[in-house]
């Protein structure tokens, strides 16, 4: 069934709706997110040098953890609808304190800022995604999924025109101003989704958080998650490693600010095309001709190939084009296909685990990998080099694991 046929029938009309009230919120949040990620980046820039970025990304998973566990509070106390007007107002608040700290040019705010930047937005989405996960079906979602990231991918579009085009002129703090004013379009496109469709109820056996605001027993009891976190893990160390690389050939080659703010806003622009491309005309395609597991193996064995292209012409077009594909797939099809796994499983699977699963083993990573190249930074090694042969080397490993994947299709 194609996408406009799903949409005249009743439960089109209900869950079908409300899942373009979703979209369309997380069009603004993504937006919203493309404001912060280039500023961030680049007011981290202005205060530390680019291999400084490893220390905060380190600190983030520590960051990260207090919040999740902050949502599951909130989630045993209040459910999924107020638990996520809260996190939107604890969003807001945070991003207009630390816009002000930036004013005053005190370095640690602009530490945090990166900081805040890596962690607030992962579980923001996890949200829109337990959401989703929780009113669809499988084969819903396979039509759905595509077009719901595909609006996202579209903010993100937006979002990263007007970074390029705009930076020089008004300034790169103002930008993080400006993001905190989207959220409130956002909230207010998901709260009437939420609306339409009904808030997603748990089980008896786990409301009020019975299991734990956290519920890790997920992971012993449910052997699919656990793998879904091993291979979300590695994914990371690869995106990691592609991330670093690139933000060093930029600043080798882009030194004023508010150019590197343009430059970068302009390469988000790019990977969000390819991604809003992808979403719209391909994924539908995609998980409608082939198994959720195919999919998921064969994502890695192209960075190989990126990887090894780079790896024989090191440069910033090719460092840019690393982390591009990366990101353009990880946003794309990987993601509406990772997203099919959760649907069956309970709700704490689809709140709680999901967000350790895909927000704080994302990040773990990340500050995992940045914990090791720290020390390396410490002891003055250059792990530049070695950036693009362990991205081939994890993205090999990555593929091997996603092909145990068990998926009932």
């Amino acid at each position: 069934m194609s996408f406009l046929n799903f949409i005249k029938t009743e439960r089109g009309k209900k869950v079908g709706v409300a899942t373009i009230f979703a979209g369309v919120s997380a069009m603004f949040c993504f937006m919203a997110y493309e404001f912060m990620r280039s500023s961030s980046e680049s007011v981290f820039l202005s205060f530390f040098p680019a291999s400084s970025k490893v220390y905060a990304l380190t600190l983030t998973p520590i960051f990260l953890f207090l919040i999740i566990y902050f949502y599951g509070f909130l989630l045993s106390k209040f459910g999924s609808k107020k638990t996520m007007l809260i996190y939107f107002a604890f969003v807001f608040i945070s991003i207009i304190s630390l816009y002000f700290l930036t004013l005053k040019k005190i370095a640690w705010a602009g530490f945090g800022l990166l900081i805040f930047k890596e962690g607030y937005i992962v579980v923001l989405s996890e949200i829109y995604w337990s959401y989703i996960n929780s009113i669809l079906k499988q084969d819903e979602a396979r039509i759905l999924n595509g077009p719901m990231a595909g609006l996202g991918a579209l903010g993100s579009l937006i979002g990263g025109y007007f970074v390029s085009s705009f930076a020089v002129r008004l300034t790169t703090k103002s930008l993080i101003l400006y993001s905190s004013f989207l959220l409130f379009p956002s909230l207010l496109f998901l709260y009437y989704a939420y609306n339409i469709s009904g808030e997603p109820k748990p089980a008896d056996d786990e409301k009020g958080g019975k299991k734990g605001h956290l519920h890790l027993s997920i992971f012993v009891e449910n052997k699919t998650v656990m793998l879904l976190a091993v291979v979300v893990f590695i994914a990371q160390i690869v995106s990691t490693l592609g991330d670093i690389n690139f933000t060093y050939y930029v600043q080798q080659y882009i030194s004023d600010v508010d150019l590197r703010t343009a430059y970068l806003g302009g390469f988000w622009q790019k990977v969000n095309i390819i991604s809003f491309t992808m979403q719209f005309l391909i994924t539908p395609i995609v998980l409608r001709k082939f198994k959720v597991k195919y999919v998921l193996v064969l994502i890695p064995l192209l960075h190989i190939v990126t990887s090894l292209y780079s790896f024989i012409h090191p440069s910033l077009f090719s460092a840019s084009l690393v982390l591009m594909i990366f990101k353009s797939m990880d946003y794309s099809i990987y993601r509406a296909s990772k997203e099919i796994i959760y649907i069956p499983f309970s709700y704490d699977t689809r709140y709680r685990a999901k967000q350790f699963v895909d927000a704080f083993t994302y990040r773990f990573s990340k500050g995992f990998t940045s914990l090791i190249l720290s020390l390396m930074n410490i002891l003055s090694y250059n792990f530049i080099p070695l950036t693009i042969p362990l991205i081939a080397a994890f993205s090999g490993l990555w593929s091997y694991m996603a092909s145990r994947f068990k998926i009932e299709e």
